[in-house]
């Protein structure tokens, strides 16, 4: 391929020798060269430009939906071009679902084809040629982050993290962890929970009504407020209270049957300390049952290759990197152009040994997998963890 061709151009020209490609304007000097047609489409929705095939084309509001704005989406499996399915997206001005743009083109109803004004006047094409980043990340050495600054953080983050929560938590917590999670946890009618690392409450919110007695930790006072905000609203007996897991000071020892941390401790800047905290309010043979990040494929040390890096479709990340797995170090990370969160890479071994430190047996180990309705539902979102796991779920009692 030319640099001054369009990669995907070239891509359907191998299936289609009829098919006339168009010179790249975008992206040029990179390995990705793009051409209009082919490049990113600003949503009606958000404002917000994505690539042509994570976006649709609604004709009766002659409007653009992405897929972080469409309420549902799937992918319909049917051949054409060099793809086997195509995106298509759930209207959010009128009923039914409208195909991305890459499907649109191949039937000859991308708006541009329809309405050759609005393709000389480039409308809804994104005025950058760059690719940004979605997500910022960079590393620094653990020594210059203070529990202040992991506070301060989730304060900062509150508003858009909780945006993406329902009351069965976000996307990964609701198809992937939380389905692992329960069946592990069992009935606990009656048990004392604590929730380590609560957040907005919303899984004390779901032991609560299945009949648990249960107090929620966080270091956050801005999270903590929308988790009592919401035990005001619907009281279940929730207590709540802001505390750092590695001094539960206010908590009695073995107050506790089960505790439960749910994508927390990668978090927690003085591990050894939280887990023997841990292992205090937890009564003689009590359970701790938490979910992490997966320490070998979270970000650092890996990273899903992208090709190119804003690709929607999962067959466009052929790899994920991984490097540095034993360095130790603290992250901060974010979507671009928001406050960043600090959170810590540790080797696998920091967790189970600290686990055996404190007193705690190990006795089992998950690496949860989306359920089969989430690959049918969100391909997009889940494709990638059917090849390599996210997460990390482990159970452990008090010796």
């Amino acid at each position: 391929m030319t640099q001054d061709r369009c990669m995907y151009c070239d891509q359907i020209r191998e299936r289609d020798p009829a098919y006339r490609p168009r010179r790249a304007t975008h992206a040029l000097g990179s390995p990705f060269p793009r051409c209009d047609y082919h490049w990113r489409f600003v949503c009606d929705c958000c404002a917000r430009p994505r690539i042509f095939h994570g976006i649709a084309y609604c004709p009766r509001r002659d409007a653009m939906v992405c897929v972080e704005c469409s309420p549902a989406e799937r992918a319909v499996r049917r051949r054409f071009w060099a793809w086997s399915y195509y995106f298509s997206l759930r209207c959010p001005w009128h009923t039914g679902f409208h195909p991305a743009l890459d499907r649109l083109e191949h039937e000859g109803r991308h708006p541009w084809q329809l309405h050759p004004g609005d393709f000389r006047r480039r409308r809804w094409m994104s005025p950058s040629d760059e690719i940004p980043l979605r997500w910022t990340t960079r590393v620094g050495p653990t020594s210059r982050v203070s529990d202040a600054t992991v506070r301060k953080g989730w304060d900062d983050v509150a508003g858009w993290w909780v945006e993406r929560y329902t009351e069965k938590g976000d996307i990964n917590r609701e198809w992937v962890i939380d389905p692992a999670l329960l069946a592990i946890v069992g009935d606990v009618r009656g048990q004392r929970i604590l929730d380590a690392g609560c957040g907005n409450g919303y899984l004390s919110r779901i032991l609560a009504r299945q009949g648990a007695r249960v107090v929620g930790v966080d270091l956050s006072p801005r999270l903590l407020a929308i988790a009592k905000a919401y035990e005001a609203q619907d009281p279940l007996g929730i207590r709540f209270r802001q505390s750092d897991l590695a001094k539960l000071s206010t908590i009695e020892s073995g107050a506790f049957d089960l505790i439960i941390s749910n994508v927390v401790l990668q978090d927690v800047r003085r591990l050894d300390a939280a887990l023997r905290e841990l292992h205090r309010v937890l009564r003689s043979d009590g359970r701790l049952i938490f979910s992490i990040t997966h320490p070998a494929f979270d970000i650092p040390p890996a990273h899903w290759v992208r090709e190119p890096p804003d690709s929607d479709r999962p067959e466009e990340r052929p790899f994920i990197a991984v490097d540095l797995y034993f360095d130790r170090v603290a992250l901060y990370w974010g979507p671009s152009g928001q406050p960043e969160l600090v959170g810590f890479h540790r080797p696998l071994r920091d967790f189970t040994e600290g686990l055996r430190q404190a007193g705690f047996v190990i006795v089992r180990l998950e690496e949860p997998r989306p359920l089969p309705e989430a690959i049918r539902r969100r391909y997009r979102q889940f494709a990638d963890q059917l090849r390599i796991p996210n997460f990390l779920m482990i159970e452990a009692r008090k010796a």
